[in-house]
């Protein structure tokens, strides 16, 4: 079984991805390994690259003009995935979002985005959960001692952290398996978390969807 740890990038507007990093990993001899990477640009269609999200990202118009668009960069990472059964793991929920909104639009398939794991919420259980708050990536990083390697939010440096993260707590977590339908009919439901701080929900566009459930 093979761990997909992925992570997006995406348009500040209509949250449309415009990036795709990932990174394989499998157990060997008892500790979960990177085995390969992923990345590609995606040239969004429905909205547009805009001042705030070349700031945070450095990804920029130049990067996604000659970009393949969504439908062929995700046939290029189902293929990169293979055929061997593996989880989907993302740090949070508008990862898994962002994939079915955006196949829907494009009217692709969604019957691979399954096994789908949200790595923080199993993490934010394992170190808060008295207190109900959802970690950021960074803090995350920090709170296990670990610096963050490469570029934030920049789609492939945040999945390889993200991994590192696995590696270190996968042992402690059940990592679960789940149908696309499942995926769906979970997708609008309460989140039993919260973020953790107003500073981490400014980097994400889907952070205080929470609120709009209470």
């Amino acid at each position: 079984m093979q761990y997909i740890v992925y992570d997006l990038e995406m348009t500040n507007r209509l949250s449309e991805i415009i990036e795709i990093g990932a990174v394989r990993m499998t157990e060997i001899n008892g500790e979960l390994t990177i085995l390969d990477t992923f990345q590609s640009f995606v040239q969004p269609k429905m909205d547009k690259l805009n001042s705030r999200i070349t700031n945070l990202t450095g990804i920029t118009k130049k990067d996604l003009i000659s970009a393949p668009v969504y439908t062929e960069a995700i046939e290029n990472f189902k293929s990169w995935i293979g055929l061997e059964e593996y989880y989907l793991c993302s740090w949070g929920p508008e990862d898994k979002w962002a994939l079915i909104t955006d196949s829907t639009f494009h009217q692709t398939e969604t019957d691979w985005i399954i096994n789908h794991n949200d790595l923080q919420f199993h993490f934010s259980l394992l170190h808060d959960s008295e207190k109900g708050f959802r970690y950021g990536l960074s803090r995350a990083l920090l709170t296990m001692e670990l610096s963050y390697e490469g570029s934030k939010h920049r789609a492939l440096d945040d999945a390889i952290n993200t991994g590192r993260i696995l590696k270190r707590i996968h042992k402690q977590i059940e990592i679960v398996k789940n149908p696309t339908s499942y995926l769906e009919s979970k997708l609008f439901e309460p989140e039993k978390l919260v973020y953790k701080t107003k500073a981490e929900e400014s980097v994400s566009p889907f952070a205080s969807l929470s609120k709009l459930f209470n």
